[in-house]
């Protein structure tokens, strides 16, 4: 039986319009207008990147006349151009700011100021001015669709509770002046403090609709809301990210040049996050893994076979001495390599972008990642991938393409049991590549169905 459900066998909802209509994509007559949050585009993070520029290409494939733009916290309102699908778009943003420095209009603060006034005053005249005086409510009240998906993983306080409440304030503000919003595919919770709890059921009863990326979230949104709203199984949307190979791929030291060499290319994914310690620099995720002794121990596991390459490969790249960075922690594990075999052992050293770093994946054969997008990347690929998972996220993600066994909770395991799980997957990759492919190409189904059914006129 299919991983992938019907979305009209989906739970009913209790807000009118919440359910996805039935018929399917009609094009009306004029543009689709979308706002986008939770999904900066050009940043470090390239598993965020991803999502913003997966969730774009997913609505104009849906809605080719679809006009998009970005709600986020930036410094510039510079709009940011990508090519989707061989078509250059300029993606307008429309930003908020958390520096005391920054102009009055830009403040979080004052947007969700504006947004409840918004909200509580009935005068058309006056919301009007308010929409004239201030882009972000200007863009949430212009729009057709406005639709969160939250970094993927940020609907939760996990990376503690100020990340989380300046998150909810700015889909709060568009509550304010829309009364709802989309969820999109997302991992939810899990909540430690109540307050978390609290704005998230706030939040949750005025989505329409609620999806999630992995089953459990369904369970936790009925939850959350005592039974009140219901969410829907969709698969990540990085499933239908473009993968793009640069022109030359830099590495230090680079590949062996003869193509007479049997070899097998294994990518590994550094989390500078897990390798640092999380943003407390002190076990901040509750890990009973070591990791950075996992990563040594799995590359010398790894190069006992003699015709194995790996990769070391940053999903997020940061300046050097940054808790995030993937690509000095990449650094300081090759440094750790015997000599004997450095020159097995190979660093992505430029930076390329989401789809060109799925382009540099997908070289690969087998792939150990920490950063789940970067996991998502070689399954979308048909590459067996192991994920090191430091959150709940990465089981439920995996178990949408029948992956969920190749998952090493990182929480529950120790290095022995670690390495044993990783090695298993490697060993078997070869039969585990059809079966892979063939729930791939029924989660990408899924998501065009989804945002078919999102851009219809019903649900807007």
């Amino acid at each position: 039986m299919s991983l992938l459900p019907h979305l009209a066998q989906s739970p009913p909802a209790t807000h009118e319009g919440s359910r996805f209509a039935s018929s399917g994509l009609s094009q009306p007559d004029r543009p689709l207008k979308i706002a986008l949050m939770g999904a900066p585009i050009g940043i470090g993070n390239r598993g965020v990147s991803a999502l913003g520029v997966s969730v774009i290409r997913l609505f104009c494939s849906a809605h080719n006349t679809s006009e998009i733009c970005l709600l986020m916290g930036d410094r510039s309102t510079a709009p940011k151009r990508l090519v989707v699908d061989g078509v250059s778009r300029l993606i307008p943003v429309v930003n908020y700011r958390l520096s005391p420095k920054a102009p009055l209009q830009q403040q979080l603060w004052w947007i969700a100021v504006l947004a409840l006034a918004y909200r509580v005053c009935g005068w058309r005249w006056l919301r009007k001015r308010i929409e004239a005086v201030n882009p972000w409510i200007r863009a949430a009240a212009a729009s057709d669709v406005v639709a969160d998906i939250r970094g993927g993983d940020s609907f939760s306080d996990i990376y503690g509770l100020k990340r989380f409440l300046t998150g909810a304030l700015t889909v709060i503000s568009v509550v304010w002046v829309r009364g709802r919003i989309v969820l999109l595919p997302q991992t939810y919770g899990p909540y430690k403090s109540l307050i978390a709890r609290c704005i998230a059921r706030y939040i949750l009863l005025r989505a329409v609709p609620v999806l999630s990326r992995d089953r459990a979230g369904l369970e936790v949104v009925t939850e959350i809301t005592k039974g009140l709203q219901h969410a829907v199984f969709c698969p990540d949307v990085a499933f239908a990210l473009e993968s793009r190979l640069p022109a030359s791929v830099e590495l230090a030291p680079p590949l062996p040049s003869s193509p007479d060499a049997p070899r097998v290319v294994v990518g590994l994914n550094v989390n500078g996050l897990m390798f640092n310690g999380g943003y407390t620099r002190q076990n901040m995720f509750g890990l009973r893994l070591n990791y950075q002794e996992y990563l040594r121990r799995l590359l010398l596991a790894l190069l006992a076979e003699p015709t194995t390459e790996v990769l070391l490969v940053p999903h997020t790249f940061a300046p050097a001495g940054s808790v995030e960075s993937d690509n000095e922690a990449c650094q300081v594990l090759a440094r750790a390599v015997p000599s004997e075999h450095a020159n097995r052992v190979h660093v992505v050293s430029a930076e390329y972008d989401q789809h060109e770093i799925k382009g540099v994946i997908g070289t690969c054969e087998f792939f150990v990642g920490s950063r789940m997008h970067a996991c998502i990347a070689a399954l979308s690929q048909g590459i067996p991938a192991v994920g090191v998972a430091y959150s709940k996220k990465f089981s439920g993600v995996f178990a949408s393409v029948g992956a969920d066994a190749w998952v090493v909770d990182g929480r529950k395991s120790n290095v022995e049991q670690a390495l044993t799980a990783t090695m298993d997957v490697f060993r078997r990759r070869k039969e585990l590549q059809v079966p892979l492919a063939a729930r791939v190409n029924e989660a990408r189904d899924l998501l065009a169905r989804t945002f078919n059914r999102l851009a219809t006129p019903e649900n807007r």
